[in-house]
């Protein structure tokens, strides 16, 4: 596979984040990594920063906490980050991963500009982090699943598998095409 465009591990953060004071910055990364084990601890100082910054970043930590404890209310951090970022390929990708869970697969192309590439959906960036593409190629398979189109999902999850074989994402996208066995007889069952 050919990508026309570079991938890396090294962040690549908002400018935005990156303007922010040095403090609020290791502050934010001490509870990004709390919200993922103790989301309820962290909720009120992310609620804090979100008012004053309100980045896509804040946003998708404070949802990750919020799913540890109250999912409606991670559903509401996830539309309101979508609304306020909505040129964020975390946004976006949490909004429609949200939009599938509520079997609404046709919310996916406007989401994404019907650009299901990372290259046409940003076409001045040249380089991009595994994550994100991990992140956006998840989603389309996902939703080219929903809508029974398995060949082309297939397509998408063999570029993953060559990409990031280990990725939660990754691994994702294979339990929903390689279902285990009780779930294909659950299928054959009640199909």
């Amino acid at each position: 596979m050919t990508l026309t465009y570079q991938l890396t591990s090294a962040p690549i953060l908002d400018q935005r984040f990156r303007n922010l004071s040095q403090d609020v910055q290791d502050e934010f990364n001490k509870l990004s990594k709390i919200a993922e084990v103790n989301g309820a601890e962290v909720i009120p100082r992310l609620l804090e920063l979100k008012q004053q910054y309100p980045l896509p970043l804040i946003y998708s930590c404070l949802a990750i906490a919020y799913g540890r404890v109250d999912p409606e209310k991670q559903k509401q951090i996830i539309t309101e980050n979508y609304q306020k970022n909505p040129k964020n390929i975390f946004s976006r990708c949490n909004y429609a991963r949200l939009c599938l869970a509520e079997n609404e697969p046709d919310e996916t192309p406007q989401i994404f500009e019907n650009h299901f590439e990372l290259k046409n959906l940003y076409p001045k960036r040249n380089q991009f982090h595994y994550t994100e593409y991990t992140g956006l190629t998840s989603v389309i398979c996902e939703y080219y699943i929903q809508k029974k189109q398995t060949e082309q999902a297939k397509e998408l999850f063999a570029k993953l598998q060559e990409i990031s074989p280990d990725s939660g994402d990754t691994q994702h996208i294979k339990k929903l095409l390689e279902p285990g066995f009780f779930q294909r007889i659950w299928g054959k069952l009640f199909a």
